[in-house]
Protein backbone atom coordinates (compact mmCIF):
# COMPACT_ATOMS: atom_id res chain seq x y z
CA UNK A 1 0.00 0.00 0.00
CA UNK A 2 0.94 3.68 -0.55
CA UNK A 3 1.88 6.77 1.52
CA UNK A 4 -1.36 8.10 2.28
CA UNK A 5 -2.02 11.94 2.86
CA UNK A 6 -4.47 13.90 4.93
CA UNK A 7 -5.36 17.27 4.27
CA UNK A 8 -7.88 19.65 6.29
CA UNK A 9 -9.20 22.59 5.46
CA UNK A 10 -10.69 26.18 7.23
CA UNK A 11 -12.91 28.26 5.21
CA UNK A 12 -14.16 31.84 6.04
CA UNK A 13 -17.94 30.61 4.96
CA UNK A 14 -20.01 27.72 3.79
CA UNK A 15 -20.11 28.62 0.22
CA UNK A 16 -16.16 28.80 -0.10
CA UNK A 17 -16.47 24.84 0.84
CA UNK A 18 -17.85 23.97 -2.25
CA UNK A 19 -15.32 25.54 -4.22
CA UNK A 20 -12.48 25.09 -2.62
CA UNK A 21 -12.62 21.52 -1.41
CA UNK A 22 -12.03 20.56 -5.02
CA UNK A 23 -9.74 23.09 -6.04
CA UNK A 24 -7.31 21.88 -3.01
CA UNK A 25 -7.75 17.84 -4.04
CA UNK A 26 -6.78 18.57 -7.60
CA UNK A 27 -3.72 20.99 -6.47
CA UNK A 28 -1.96 18.81 -4.10
CA UNK A 29 -2.75 15.57 -6.89
CA UNK A 30 -0.80 18.12 -9.53
CA UNK A 31 2.09 18.48 -6.98
CA UNK A 32 2.28 14.85 -6.89
CA UNK A 33 2.01 13.18 -9.89
CA UNK A 34 5.62 13.35 -10.98
CA UNK A 35 6.17 11.85 -7.67
CA UNK A 36 7.99 8.72 -7.49
CA UNK A 37 6.23 7.16 -4.36
CA UNK A 38 2.57 5.94 -4.95
CA UNK A 39 0.89 7.96 -2.97
CA UNK A 40 -3.17 8.91 -2.05
CA UNK A 41 -5.01 11.75 -0.91
CA UNK A 42 -7.98 11.59 0.62
CA UNK A 43 -10.67 14.31 0.06
CA UNK A 44 -9.86 17.05 2.12
CA UNK A 45 -11.73 17.36 5.19
CA UNK A 46 -13.88 20.93 5.84
CA UNK A 47 -13.32 21.96 9.24
CA UNK A 48 -15.66 24.31 11.16
CA UNK A 49 -14.50 26.25 14.29
CA UNK A 50 -15.46 28.73 16.12
CA UNK A 51 -13.43 31.12 17.93
CA UNK A 52 -12.96 34.86 19.78
CA UNK A 53 -10.18 35.86 17.11
CA UNK A 54 -8.90 34.21 14.13
CA UNK A 55 -5.51 33.58 16.04
CA UNK A 56 -8.04 31.51 18.61
CA UNK A 57 -9.63 29.21 15.76
CA UNK A 58 -7.06 28.55 14.12
CA UNK A 59 -4.77 27.54 17.07
CA UNK A 60 -7.98 25.23 18.24
CA UNK A 61 -8.30 23.76 14.61
CA UNK A 62 -4.31 23.10 14.84
CA UNK A 63 -4.04 21.10 18.06
CA UNK A 64 -7.72 19.53 17.83
CA UNK A 65 -7.09 18.06 14.29
CA UNK A 66 -3.12 17.38 14.85
CA UNK A 67 -3.34 14.18 13.40
CA UNK A 68 -4.01 15.61 9.50
CA UNK A 69 -0.56 15.80 7.61
CA UNK A 70 -1.66 19.37 6.11
CA UNK A 71 -4.41 22.13 7.33
CA UNK A 72 -5.26 24.29 4.82
CA UNK A 73 -6.59 28.06 5.98
CA UNK A 74 -8.55 30.22 4.14
CA UNK A 75 -8.54 33.76 4.64
CA UNK A 76 -9.94 36.06 1.29
CA UNK A 77 -7.77 39.69 1.43
CA UNK A 78 -10.49 41.41 0.15
CA UNK A 79 -8.05 43.90 -0.87
CA UNK A 80 -6.02 43.94 -4.35
CA UNK A 81 -3.07 41.36 -2.76
CA UNK A 82 -2.74 39.60 0.20
CA UNK A 83 0.29 41.21 1.74
CA UNK A 84 -2.25 42.62 4.68
CA UNK A 85 -4.15 39.44 5.51
CA UNK A 86 -0.60 38.13 5.46
CA UNK A 87 1.15 40.52 8.06
CA UNK A 88 -2.13 40.88 10.39
CA UNK A 89 -3.54 37.38 10.28
CA UNK A 90 -1.21 34.53 8.36
CA UNK A 91 1.91 35.18 9.87
CA UNK A 92 0.91 36.04 13.66
CA UNK A 93 -1.02 33.18 13.75
CA UNK A 94 0.98 30.60 11.99
CA UNK A 95 4.03 31.74 14.52
CA UNK A 96 1.49 30.50 17.32
CA UNK A 97 0.78 27.59 15.90
CA UNK A 98 4.51 26.76 15.40
CA UNK A 99 4.93 27.34 19.44
CA UNK A 100 2.14 25.23 19.84
CA UNK A 101 3.57 21.53 21.50
CA UNK A 102 1.32 19.10 20.18
CA UNK A 103 -0.56 21.28 17.16
CA UNK A 104 -0.03 20.62 13.35
CA UNK A 105 2.33 22.86 12.01
CA UNK A 106 2.14 21.79 8.37
CA UNK A 107 -0.06 24.73 7.81
CA UNK A 108 -1.01 26.21 4.37
CA UNK A 109 -2.55 29.73 3.62
CA UNK A 110 -4.89 29.96 0.80
CA UNK A 111 -5.57 33.68 -0.06
CA UNK A 112 -7.91 34.68 -2.88
CA UNK A 113 -7.63 38.32 -4.36
CA UNK A 114 -10.04 39.83 -3.58
CA UNK A 115 -12.85 36.79 -2.74
CA UNK A 116 -12.91 33.20 -3.84
CA UNK A 117 -15.50 34.32 -6.23
CA UNK A 118 -12.40 35.90 -8.31
CA UNK A 119 -11.13 32.13 -9.10
CA UNK A 120 -14.37 30.98 -10.53
CA UNK A 121 -13.48 33.54 -13.52
CA UNK A 122 -10.33 32.78 -14.52
CA UNK A 123 -11.75 30.53 -17.28
CA UNK A 124 -14.56 33.19 -19.10
CA UNK A 125 -15.63 30.80 -21.16
CA UNK A 126 -16.54 27.83 -18.72
CA UNK A 127 -18.55 30.58 -16.90
CA UNK A 128 -20.62 31.64 -19.52
CA UNK A 129 -21.37 28.16 -20.46
CA UNK A 130 -22.30 27.26 -17.18
CA UNK A 131 -24.72 30.05 -17.06
CA UNK A 132 -25.97 28.96 -20.30
CA UNK A 133 -25.37 32.39 -22.05
CA UNK A 134 -24.95 33.76 -25.89
CA UNK A 135 -24.01 37.11 -24.34
CA UNK A 136 -20.38 38.35 -24.24
CA UNK A 137 -17.94 38.82 -20.99
CA UNK A 138 -18.25 42.63 -22.59
CA UNK A 139 -22.37 42.56 -22.33
CA UNK A 140 -22.21 40.78 -18.89
CA UNK A 141 -19.96 43.23 -17.50
CA UNK A 142 -17.11 40.64 -16.45
CA UNK A 143 -13.79 40.58 -17.15
CA UNK A 144 -12.83 39.35 -20.43
CA UNK A 145 -8.85 39.09 -19.74
CA UNK A 146 -7.69 37.17 -16.93
CA UNK A 147 -5.28 39.68 -15.60
CA UNK A 148 -8.32 41.68 -15.22
CA UNK A 149 -9.95 39.60 -12.47
CA UNK A 150 -8.31 40.18 -9.51
CA UNK A 151 -8.84 43.95 -10.03
CA UNK A 152 -12.61 43.35 -9.39
CA UNK A 153 -13.23 44.86 -5.88
CA UNK A 154 -16.32 42.52 -4.97
CA UNK A 155 -16.80 39.64 -7.32
CA UNK A 156 -19.22 37.84 -6.20
CA UNK A 157 -21.70 41.04 -6.83
CA UNK A 158 -20.11 40.84 -10.59
CA UNK A 159 -21.40 37.15 -11.10
CA UNK A 160 -24.40 37.93 -9.46
CA UNK A 161 -25.10 40.64 -11.96
CA UNK A 162 -24.15 38.89 -14.36
CA UNK A 163 -25.92 35.89 -13.49
CA UNK A 164 -29.26 38.04 -13.47
CA UNK A 165 -28.41 39.49 -16.32
CA UNK A 166 -27.91 36.32 -18.74
CA UNK A 167 -31.19 35.28 -17.26
CA UNK A 168 -33.28 38.64 -17.73
CA UNK A 169 -35.53 37.41 -20.62
CA UNK A 170 -36.13 33.40 -18.62
CA UNK A 171 -39.94 33.41 -18.23
CA UNK A 172 -40.66 34.25 -14.44
CA UNK A 173 -42.21 31.06 -13.52
CA UNK A 174 -38.90 29.01 -14.54
CA UNK A 175 -36.76 28.33 -11.95
CA UNK A 176 -33.42 30.75 -12.32
CA UNK A 177 -29.73 30.09 -11.70
CA UNK A 178 -28.55 30.79 -8.42
CA UNK A 179 -24.57 31.66 -7.63
CA UNK A 180 -24.56 29.08 -5.34
CA UNK A 181 -25.51 26.65 -7.55
CA UNK A 182 -22.01 27.18 -9.43
CA UNK A 183 -19.14 26.75 -7.04
CA UNK A 184 -19.14 22.86 -7.27
CA UNK A 185 -19.52 22.38 -11.40
CA UNK A 186 -16.90 25.40 -11.65
CA UNK A 187 -14.69 23.85 -9.06
CA UNK A 188 -14.45 20.19 -10.79
CA UNK A 189 -14.21 21.91 -14.65
CA UNK A 190 -11.85 24.54 -14.34
CA UNK A 191 -8.21 23.72 -15.05
CA UNK A 192 -5.19 24.59 -12.92
CA UNK A 193 -3.65 25.78 -15.77
CA UNK A 194 -6.13 28.61 -15.59
CA UNK A 195 -5.96 29.21 -12.36
CA UNK A 196 -2.11 29.35 -12.48
CA UNK A 197 -2.52 32.92 -14.63
CA UNK A 198 -3.66 34.43 -10.94
CA UNK A 199 -0.79 34.89 -8.88
CA UNK A 200 -3.02 34.32 -5.37
CA UNK A 201 -3.44 30.61 -6.63
CA UNK A 202 0.13 30.18 -7.94
CA UNK A 203 1.01 31.57 -3.94
CA UNK A 204 -1.14 29.13 -2.82
CA UNK A 205 0.28 26.36 -4.96
CA UNK A 206 3.60 26.67 -3.90
CA UNK A 207 2.31 27.06 -0.25
CA UNK A 208 1.10 23.48 -1.05
CA UNK A 209 4.18 22.68 -2.20
CA UNK A 210 6.54 23.44 0.19
CA UNK A 211 3.96 21.83 2.52
CA UNK A 212 4.77 18.47 0.74
CA UNK A 213 8.42 19.03 1.17
CA UNK A 214 8.13 19.01 5.00
CA UNK A 215 6.12 15.86 4.42
CA UNK A 216 9.53 14.70 2.40
CA UNK A 217 7.13 14.21 -0.77
CA UNK A 218 8.67 16.63 -2.87
CA UNK A 219 12.45 17.41 -2.90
Amino acid sequence: MGNIITIAYTTEGTTDKRFLGNIIERTFESLLYDSNTEIEIHPPYHIIEKGASFNEKIKNVATKYKYFHVICVHCDSDAPSAEKVLSNKIHPTFKIVENTVGACRNLVAIIPVQMTEAWMLADIELFLREINTNKSCNELNLPCKTNQIEKISNPKNRIEHAIREAQSNVPKRRNKLKISELYTPISQKLTLQQLEQLPSFVAFKENARQSLEKLNYLH
